[in-house]
């Protein structure tokens, strides 16, 4: 019986020294990829009507938000939804920084593509009308 624990510990320390060595060689992997709100983040970089939509344009005019920080707030935002399983679909997405903290309030109805409602810098608020 005895035997059979160590054999068997054993090869469970080996298992887990493999998968740390695996799943810890790339500081730059994404392994939270697949979380929901990963998702929700790659389908709004991934919609090209989204992207070159005049309220976007607007907004980011209006806050003076660079290209890499709108590239930054879809990849490393926090989304939250505001209407749990809702139709439409409502999310907040949410980055803060040194200098800014940016919200985006974001509207989907499944098939068609997504609208951006508003968009505001939490820390320097200033009125934008980029009603669509």
């Amino acid at each position: 019986m005895l035997r059979r624990l160590r054999i068997y510990f054993t090869g469970f320390g080996l298992g887990l020294i493999a998968v740390y060595l695996i799943f810890s060689k790339s500081d730059d992997r994404n392994l939270d990829i697949w979380t929901p709100s990963q998702r929700i983040l790659e389908d709004i970089r991934n919609d090209s009507i989204f992207q070159e939509s005049k309220a976007l344009d607007c907004y980011q005019n209006c806050l003076k938000l660079s290209d890499d920080y709108m590239k930054e707030l879809w990849t490393e935002g926090k989304t939250k939804s505001l209407n749990p399983g809702g139709d439409p679909y409502r999310y907040l997405i949410s980055m803060a920084n040194d200098d800014k903290h940016i919200e985006a309030e974001i509207e989907w109805q499944k098939g068609n593509s997504r609208t951006l409602i508003s968009m505001r810098d939490m820390r320097n608020p200033i009125d934008c009308n980029c009603d669509q």
